[in-house]
C-alpha cells in the first residue's frame, strides 16, 4: 500500500511538472509549429483545429487560450503529440537560448509580442466579454514574461520547481522538521535507549513540563485539515488516552512545509505512528489530555493501516441506547453487528468502551489477589481437567481423555477443601470456570472466570464476613481510583 501511494505520488508530481513545462515551451514555439504539430496528430481535427490557420494566431495570447482550452486536455490522451511537442519544443529552446547571447540592440530588433490583437470570440463562435478579454491579455503577458525568462535563462525555471528552494529560485535553509516512512523495521545489534512519554500524563504534574521536548507513539484516531496551511493529528494511546499533535506551514519553508502537510493528508486512520515536539498548553476539548498539544518537529510512519477499515472505532463504542435514539432522527448511526465485531476483534478491541471491559477485569483480579494475599491467603491452581463432575446440580462439559472419559471443571470446589484439610487456613483462586447450562438469555454461565475462597474460622462465622467487607471495600475503592 505504501508503496503504491508513493509510486502514484511521484508519477503526478513528474505529469504536473511535465504539463507546465510544455505549456511554456508550446508558447516559446509559436502559432505555426503548434498548428502543424496539431493537424499531424489524429483526433485534433475534430477539436477545430483543420479550420485554424497560422496567420490567426498572430499573439501570444491568440495563442495561449486555445493551448489551454484545446490542445492540453486532448494531450493527456495523446502520447504521439506529446513526444512531437517536446521535440519541437527543445529545439526552439535550444535557438531561444543562442538568441537571448546576442547583443541588446540585435534582439530589440526582433520587437515585442503584441499584445493588442486579442481574438473576439471563443472556439465556438460566441464573441468574448470585456472580462474574458482583459483575462486572456493578463495570461499573456504572464505567459509572455515567462517565456522570455526561459529564454535567458533556461535553467531559472526548472530550478524554481526544486524541492528546497523557494520562488525566488534561492534555496530554502534545513527544515527543523521531518516525516519518515520506516517501513519495515527490524531489530539490530544495539538497543536504542529511546524513552517514550506516557499520553496519560501528558498535561499533569507528574508529567513532561510544558515547552520540554516528548516523543509519543500511538494510533492516528483521526485527522483534519481545515486548510492549506494546517494539519491536526489526534493520537490515541492504550485505546484510553488521546493527544492533539499540530503542525502549521513555515513561511522560511513554504516548499518542505507542503510536502509534510502533503505527507501528513495522506496518512490513514489507525496507523501506527511516532511524533516527536513540544509540549505546549492549549484548550483541546475533544482529547482526553485537553489542556496541551504537541507542534510536530518529525512524524515517523511505523505501521500503516488500510484505508478502508471493516467498521469505525467511534461506531464500535457507541451503546445500544445512543444507536437506538439516533434512529428517530435524520441520520442514523450505523449498528455494527455482533458477527463483524468477533471476526475483527482486535478492531472491535480498540474502542474505548470495549478496551473498558478488559481493563476493570484486569484490575478486579488483582484487586482481589492484593486484598486477600495481605490477610493471609494462598493462591491456588487447581486442574480444569477432572475424571467426573465438581458439582452434580449443574451440566457438565464431557470430553474424551485419550480412551478414558474426563470433563471440564465445574469449580475448584473440592481442591479447596483439600487445601484446609492440609492446614492451609486460606486459599483462593482466579481461574475459568465451565457449566453446561443450556441458556438463552445473554447472561449464560458456560464459561466465565471464577473468583473463589476458602478459610477456616475459630468460633464464628463473622470471622469470614469481616474478612469479605475488607476484600470488597479495597477492590471499589481501588477500581475507583485505577480505572477512571
Amino acid at each position: 500500500g505504501r508503496a503504491a501511494r508513493a509510486h502514484a505520488t511521484r508519477r503526478a508530481v513528474t505529469e504536473r511538472a511535465e504539463w507546465q513545462r510544455m505549456l511554456q515551451m508550446m508558447v516559446l514555439l509559436g502559432p505555426a509549429a503548434v498548428v502543424r504539430t496539431a493537424r499531424a496528430t489524429s483526433g485534433i481535427s475534430a477539436l477545430g483545429w483543420a479550420h485554424i490557420k497560422p496567420a490567426q494566431l498572430r499573439t501570444t495570447s491568440q495563442l495561449q487560450y486555445p493551448l489551454q482550452r484545446l490542445i492540453l486536455p486532448h494531450v493527456a490522451h495523446s502520447r504521439s503529440l506529446r513526444s512531437s511537442l517536446l521535440r519541437m519544443a527543445e529545439e526552439e529552446s535550444k535557438c531561444a537560448s543562442s538568441e537571448a547571447s546576442l547583443p541588446s540592440e540585435v534582439q530589440a530588433s526582433s520587437g515585442a509580442p503584441d499584445f493588442g490583437d486579442l481574438p473576439t470570440v471563443d472556439e465556438n463562435g460566441q464573441p468574448l466579454s470585456k472580462s474574458a478579454l482583459k483575462k486572456l491579455k493578463k495570461a499573456a503577458q504572464i505567459a509572455a514574461k515567462k517565456a522570455q525568462k526561459a529564454a535567458a535563462d533556461p535553467g531559472t525555471e526548472k530550478s524554481s520547481t526544486g524541492g528546497g528552494q523557494d520562488n525566488d529560485g534561492m534555496p530554502e535553509p534545513p527544515a527543523s522538521y521531518s516525516f519518515i516512512d520506516a517501513g519495515i523495521t527490524m531489530s539490530t545489534k544495539d538497543c536504542p535507549d529511546q524513552k517514550y512519554d506516557v499520553v496519560r500524563l501528558l498535561g499533569s504534574e507528574s508529567g513532561p513540563a510544558i515547552g520540554s521536548e516528548v516523543l509519543i507513539r500511538g494510533r492516528m484516531a483521526n485527522s483534519r485539515m481545515p486548510s492549506a496551511n494546517s494539519a491536526f493529528l489526534v493520537l490515541r494511546s492504550a485505546a484510553l488516552y488521546t493527544v492533539q499533535a499540530v503542525f502549521f506551514k513555515d513561511k522560511e519553508t513554504p516548499k518542505q512545509s507542503k510536502a509534510m502537510l502533503k505527507e501528513l493528508q495522506q496518512l490513514t486512520t489507525e496507523s501506527v505512528i511516532e511524533v516527536r515536539g513540544e509540549l505546549r498548553e492549549a484548550e483541546v476539548l475533544s482529547c482526553s489530555q485537553n489542556n496541551v498539544e504537541i507542534y510536530i518537529k518529525s512524524v515517523t510512519l511505523i505501521s500503516a493501516a488500510k484505508p478502508r477499515l471493516p467498521f469505525e472505532i467511534d461506531a464500535a463504542g457507541r451503546s445500544e441506547a445512543v444507536i437506538d435514539a439516533s434512529e428517530l432522527t435524520g441520520r442514523p448511526f450505523p449498528r455494527v453487528g455482533q458477527d463483524l465485531r468477533l471476526n475483527n476483534r482486535w478492531i472491535d478491541l480498540r474502542a474505548p468502551a470495549n478496551n473498558a471491559i478488559m481493563v476493570v477485569q484486569s484490575q478486579t483480579c488483582a484487586l482481589f489477589r492484593e486484598a486477600l494475599a495481605s490477610q493471609g491467603f494462598i493462591e491456588l491452581h487447581t486442574p480444569k481437567l477432572v475424571a467426573g463432575e465438581s458439582e452434580g446440580g449443574a451440566g457438565v462439559f464431557r470430553t474424551d481423555y485419550f480412551g478414558s472419559p474426563a470433563c471440564l471443571a465445574q469449580s475448584p470446589q473440592l481442591y479447596k477443601q483439600m487445601a484446609i484439610a492440609a492446614d492451609m487456613d486460606r486459599v483462593f483462586e482466579i481461574g475459568p470456570v465451565f457449566r453446561a447450562e443450556n441458556s438463552n438469555t445473554r447472561r449464560h454461565l458456560c464459561e466465565f472466570t471464577g473468583l473463589d475462597m476458602e478459610m477456616a474460622f475459630n468460633h464464628h462465622y463473622m470471622e469470614v464476613i469481616r474478612v469479605l467487607h475488607v476484600m470488597f471495600t479495597s477492590l471499589f475503592d481501588g477500581l475507583e481510583s485505577r480505572c477512571t
